[in-house]
């Protein structure tokens, strides 16, 4: 009987045992996984293999890739577990991603290897402030955590309609443009070549006449074509067809220019009104300037 109460009891405090330690070790969180001793001698090819993969990791460190370079530096602490200063890369890489647990585990096993090291002092205030970090923000984390997640709903704004525009642009006001030149033309060879026929006339060298009364004029010589009578002056007769043919240049751009002015400003004011875009497309109104010698205006053809 006591035999088998003392086999019990024993057994209980064995259970209690093994429960304490279960408890105390999950107490005391995740594991450091760069914790432990070198038990191993790289050999040449590992280190050379590290001296890669640091540069690799050296690499994508500067370039902001701190996920990828913690890779490759643990690459090199695995192969050769005596680079105990890769720790330091290991941990300003954590922290950079904010991961401050990883970074304290790198820092912690950095002391482990080497307590002795001249910035062992510095390495201990690092650690003490990531920790520091840790318990302020833990509370403001576990806030964020439970609070409940908060919808917004993103109203994207209606686009404005685009501009009216004018159907034609600014055609019209280019037919305006060119008749006020053809004016200005008109304008200037009408009286120089009134200027040139009347100085023919003068002091009887050149009359103007028709054809069929040419014969009604006693004069001993006819030049030209029947409509001057210059006698033997050809310098009259040329300086009086000359401007007989300005006067007459000068008369259809004066007609042409006037008829263009007023045909652009009658597009443009009555054709011309800005319109939503949509509605160019069917509009069939087309007006075209039209202009030559002897003839001029506005052609308008199209539905309405």
């Amino acid at each position: 009987m006591w035999g088998t109460r003392a086999q019990g009891v024993s057994l209980v405090g064995l259970v209690v045992g093994v429960t304490l330690a279960t408890g105390m070790a999950m107490a005391d969180g995740p594991q450091n996984p760069f914790a432990g001793q070198c038990n191993r001698t790289a050999t040449e090819e590992d280190i050379e293999g590290a001296k890669g993969a640091h540069k690799a990791a050296r690499q994508f460190y500067e370039r902001g890739e701190y996920a990828r370079a913690i890779q490759y530096w643990r690459d090199v602490f695995n192969l050769d577990c005596n680079a105990v200063g890769t720790l330091q890369n290991i941990a300003n890489a954590y922290e950079k991603l904010g991961d401050r647990q990883n970074a304290i585990f790198a820092l912690e096993a950095y002391l482990q290897r080497s307590p002795n090291a001249s910035d062992a002092a510095k390495i201990e205030t690092r650690i003490k402030n990531l920790k520091d970090l840790q318990q302020s923000q833990a509370p403001t984390a576990s806030a964020t955590a439970s609070a409940a997640p908060t919808v917004t709903s993103t109203v994207r704004p209606e686009l404005p309609p685009p501009p009216p525009v004018k159907p034609y642009g600014i055609a019209p006001w280019v037919t305006v443009g060119v008749g006020g030149a053809a004016l200005i033309a008109g304008a200037i060879l009408l009286p120089i070549g009134l200027g040139n026929v009347s100085g023919a006339k003068g002091d009887g060298k050149c009359y103007e006449v028709e054809n069929n009364k040419a014969g009604s004029l006693n004069l001993v010589e006819k030049t030209g074509s029947g409509q001057w009578w210059c006698g033997d002056n050809a310098t009259a007769y040329n300086q009086a067809t000359r401007g007989q043919s300005q006067a007459l240049i000068g008369k259809i751009a004066l007609g042409v220019g006037g008829a263009a002015v007023a045909g652009g400003l009658v597009w443009e004011l009555l054709f011309n009104k800005p319109k939503p875009q949509d509605e160019q497309k069917s509009s069939g109104v087309r007006v075209t300037p039209t202009v030559g010698p002897g003839m001029s205006g506005v052609f308008v053809h199209g539905s309405f």
